[in-house]
């Protein structure tokens, strides 16, 4: 959403430390004068710069030259800065901002000069106390980037807010038009199914020159570049900055998830007489949740998700990494991710749009915060900021107030739900995903096969199980002398759960890292397939979606993923890729040991087609040691279906040829040219007595 006229202020910027808050305007000026400054490149997190791990204040000063060309409307946007800013230019105070991800701007017309400029921009990422404030009494709104068990110090109150993620993070920009900028839009769907069109309501938010009174302009809807309506609107002084104006699409291209369509894509751009000034993107789609089963666009839809944190530092989620967290979501059969309890960069959002990956998105809000009518007001705020900012993104389904809020839920988070009520009624708004729907069976309590009761539906916004990384990631961060000593601190910090590791999941350590690494994957890869077997064979009948935790690690760690941070995929992706196979032959072998007396197998089967086509000529082909001793064809499998097979329906014998000893059978689920669709194994045993 950018105009054409534009200036990226970005690139090597001075800093100054305030440690102590204590420095105001002219003592920056002073210090930049006598050259006490430091340099670093913007945007940027700090953390990731010469300043490193610092919580508190930094003064950033940027030098600048602008030329003139008349009466014009300047405007100074920031992307995203973190958390705390004051903004200076020219010794004027143009105002203050608080939070992490909002876009923010000020109308700098009458302040920036013909020539050179100095802007000076105050920011402060504090530390939370943690006598009264953290972790239960939190007052920044920053999700998981100031508390988690998979950020850095994990929930240790001394190190839990280690590698603050302060700082000028994303683009700063000016913005100059003759006319008008605008700064946001959203976009309200109503589409008439029978008749293939579709109505587009367009909320646009804008700043018209002070010296204009009003102005017409063009609008141009398009897609695949080919226009499809044309509107001429007024802006004017006298609205307020708000317009309001509805389109009228025929022959309308819906916007689908990537597995069951295209993710179409319509272009807006707005114009004045001389040029383009506003150019982005929308869909046309419309969801519901009806008796917990999700729909779009009126179709039944089955969720096979995830939970992302894809960087620990926003400034670090370059274009090529967005790209490859793209193509890995696809690899694994994923078609939502839930960004969790965060609120991420407008281009990763961009990316699922086009992809057609859905998205259930968090708000910023993890575990417990302060409870005072200032915080309410501050949130309600913020969550409304998240709305407004993101409501163009096809992909967002769901909103979500807050992530394991416990009893919070029944005061801040009805705050939070009407917030975005009042602002959006087109997608599924979630107070909470809270614990009674994040189930860890086999990690923080029970047994992995309890999965079995299918528990926690109908959406399982969480479940898994930690494992360590592959050898070489790991010896990036364990150094070798505490390689063989889980207990130690440095694991602990790297988010190693050792109680849940060998007393509830009851992981073998072995006699080397090696054995380790091994069979803390091997665990993790069980769990996820049995729990995603289970789940699925209760398709909409008490499960309608789940959502594994978590699929990619945020910085260099040991934690639930099943991708590491350094791009190594661990045992589970490949658990993970088969179980959320769209089309899944899913069998539960009943007995394990056979003997002469067998006459037949004893198991059932389902085969789960979530394509929304059809299914016909498939067969199962049973292998015993990679020798072929069955055939069996399936009958038509309906679109978004799952076909059950009772034990007492199935008649696989027992072959002739078995001999006493142990087996490895294997059943494929093949097509009519007999390419392989899906598979499971099982040990098995023929004995004589």
């Amino acid at each position: 959403m950018r105009p054409q006229k534009s200036k990226l202020l970005n690139g090597t910027w001075k800093y100054i430390k305030d440690q102590n808050d204590s420095l105001n305007l002219e003592d920056v000026k002073k210090a930049l004068l006598s050259n006490e400054v430091g340099f670093l490149k913007i945007p940027s997190n700090w953390y990731l710069t010469e300043i490193g791990d610092y919580s508190g204040t930094i003064w950033f000063l940027s030098e600048f030259e602008y030329v003139s060309s008349g009466d014009e409307l300047v405007i100074l946007q920031f992307d995203g800065v973190d958390y705390f800013c004051e903004v200076y230019l020219n010794d004027v105070y143009l105002g203050e901002h608080e939070g992490y991800f909002q876009r923010f701007y000020f109308d700098i017309s009458h302040v920036i000069n013909s020539g050179s400029n100095l802007l000076v921009v105050k920011v402060n990422s504090p530390r939370e106390d943690t006598t009264f404030s953290w972790p239960n009494r939190k007052k920044l709104i920053k999700g998981i980037f100031s508390h988690h068990d998979c950020r850095p110090g994990g929930w240790d109150p001394e190190h839990g807010q280690d590698r603050n993620t302060g700082g000028i993070w994303n683009n700063v920009m000016i913005y100059v038009d003759k006319v008008i900028y605008i700064s946001n839009f959203k976009v309200y769907t109503k589409i008439l199914y029978e008749q293939k069109r579709a109505f587009v309501n367009f909320e646009i938010d804008y700043v018209l020159n002070s010296s204009i009174t009003h102005k017409t302009l063009e609008v141009s809807i398009k897609h695949r570049d080919k226009t499809v309506c044309n509107r001429k609107i007024k802006v004017s002084q006298i609205k307020n900055g708000k317009l309001y104006f509805t389109a009228e699409i025929l022959d309308v291209h819906l916007w689908f998830p990537y597995e069951i369509g295209e993710p179409e894509l319509y272009q807006i751009e707005i114009s004045t007489e001389e040029e383009i000034i506003f150019r982005s993107h929308f869909g046309i789609r419309e969801v519901e949740l009806k008796n917990s089963i999700f729909y779009i666009n009126n179709r039944r839809f089955f969720l096979r998700g995830t939970n992302i944190i894809p960087e620990q530092m926003l400034s670090n989620l370059t274009a090529e990494k967005i790209e490859s967290l793209i193509n890995l979501l696809k690899e694994a059969n994923i078609n939502i991710v839930r960004v969790h309890a965060h609120v991420n960069r407008k281009e990763l959002y961009d990316a699922f749009d086009q992809a057609g990956i859905l998205v259930w998105q968090d708000f910023a809000l993890q575990w417990e915060y302060d409870d005072s009518e200032d915080f309410i007001s501050n949130a309600v705020e913020q969550i409304k900021d998240m709305v407004n900012q993101l409501h163009y993104h096809p992909s967002i389904v769901f909103w979500c107030c807050h992530n394991e809020p416990g009893e919070q839920i029944n005061k801040l988070d009805e705050f939070l739900y009407n917030a975005i009520q009042s602002g959006d009624n087109t997608r599924i708004i979630r107070k909470a995903s809270n614990f009674e729907e994040h189930c860890y069976e086999g990690w923080y309590w029970g047994d992995y096969r309890n999965y079995v009761a299918a528990p926690m539906g109908p959406l399982v916004t969480e479940f898994g199980a930690q494992a360590l990384p592959v050898k070489k990631s790991f010896e990036k961060f364990i150094p070798e002398s505490e390689s063989k000593n889980p207990e130690s601190k440095i694991w602990a910090y790297h988010n190693f759960q050792y109680e849940q590791t060998f007393n509830i999941a009851k992981i073998d350590k072995g006699n080397s890292i090696d054995e380790f690494i091994e069979n803390s994957q091997t665990y993790q890869a069980t769990l996820l397939k049995e729990a995603i077997h289970y789940y699925r064979r209760k398709k909409y009948n008490s499960i309608s979606g789940i959502f594994q935790f978590m699929f990619i690690d945020c910085w260099e760690s040991i934690s639930w993923s099943v991708i590491d941070y350094y791009g190594e995929k661990k045992k589970g992706f490949n658990a993970l890729k088969d179980a959320f196979n769209p089309i899944l032959l899913s069998v539960n072998l009943r007995q394990f040991i056979y003997s002469y007396r067998s006459k037949k197998l004893n198991l059932e089967l389902w085969i789960i087609n979530d394509f929304h086509r059809e299914l016909n000529n498939l067969i199962l082909i049973f292998w015993l040691n990679e020798r072929e001793f069955h055939k069996m064809k399936v009958p038509r499998v309906e679109k978004d279906s799952l076909l059950h097979f009772p034990f007492v329906e199935i008649e696989v014998p027992v072959p002739e040829f078995l001999s006493k000893g142990f087996y490895k059978l294997r059943i494929d689920l093949r097509d009519e040219d007999l390419n392989l669709i899906s598979h499971v194994e099982f040990d098995m045993e023929f004995n004589y007595d």
